[in-house]
């Protein structure tokens, strides 16, 4: 092979990685956002049951479709968020000393995906709060753009990154647990059906593409990330929602212990390993699929 197409080839993997990152994200947020809106309402302390909630969206809001309220910078955050960080993930990872290997070691993965989603994190910091903000109903943002006025006059541009702690040690964590045991589900499941792809002698064995595999390992690594990080998902809910009461993360987590004790940490748990186990799920068989399609 030419100097030239060793040269492309690098390329057009990156490439691959945004579009397949992006496909997965669009059609996670798309399906899943009514969930992650009431989610976001679940959190804002109110203790309304569910159904509750959901009733008062539906009737006061705007009918069903206020159940999509929010859809637009969840998806902005999504395709682009997913995009980058699968960008970002196999980056780091492809100059890892390892990245030859069939699969890095536990711990890498857990240190890859937690930096790689605490970078990609930080840059669409301000897309996050906006989607909060604009999915709760403290405040009465009609449109994106009056939403971005509002938070620049009235907190400049910190008000952009409010909650920016607490939501790295949501996602930085998340994302490494999940990562770690997506790949070791991957692996223990492989190893099960005794299926693995022919390799040169002497070479480490290498794990077929096989879709139900991932879907099973994407809901299992969601389900243990999304359960193990959920009350940093709900402080982080708070201080964006109310930062003049909810100050910083270790103020917020006071106040809430104070008020509400233990349980109220819980907020939103069943709704969110619903949604994120399922959202993972979609976005990295959907990605998988994308990549072993550009592979073949």
């Amino acid at each position: 092979m030419s100097q030239s197409a060793n040269a492309v080839e690098p390329k057009q993997k990156n490439a691959n990685h945004l579009r397949a990152g992006a496909l997965g994200g669009f059609i996670s947020s798309a399906a899943l956002q009514p969930l992650d809106l009431l989610k976001t309402r679940l959190q804002q302390s109110q203790h309304l049951p569910l159904p509750q909630i959901i009733q008062n969206v539906v009737r006061k809001e705007g009918g069903i479709t206020s159940l999509w309220k929010g859809t637009f910078p969840s998806i902005l955050r999504s395709t682009t968020g997913s995009s980058c960080y699968f960008y970002v993930l196999n980056s780091l990872r492809r100059y890892n000393p390892q990245s030859n290997s069939s699969s890095l070691k536990n711990s890498q993965n857990f240190w890859i995906g937690g930096f790689s989603r605490a970078i990609v994190g930080f840059v669409f910091m301000p897309v996050t709060v906006i989607k909060v903000r604009y999915e709760s109903n403290y405040y009465s943002y009609t449109t994106i753009g009056s939403s971005i006025k509002s938070i620049w006059k009235k907190e400049g541009i910190a008000g952009f990154f409010h909650g920016f702690g607490v939501t790295a040690l949501r996602d930085a964590p998340h994302a490494g647990i999940y990562v770690y045991f997506y790949e070791l589900s991957k692996e223990t499941i492989h190893n099960l059906l005794g299926h693995f792809q022919d390799t040169p002698s002497g070479a480490v064995p290498q794990n077929p593409y096989n879709n139900s595999v991932n879907v099973l390992s994407g809901m299992i690594s969601g389900t243990i990330a999304t359960a193990i990080t959920n009350p940093f998902d709900m402080l982080k809910t708070r201080v964006q929602l109310q930062p003049d009461i909810y100050k910083n993360f270790f103020y917020c987590a006071r106040r809430v212990y104070m008020n509400e004790g233990f349980y109220g940490f819980l907020d939103g748990l069943a709704l969110r390993v619903l949604r994120k186990s399922v959202s993972s799920t979609i976005t990295w068989s959907v990605y998988e699929w994308a990549m072993h399609r550009n592979d073949t």
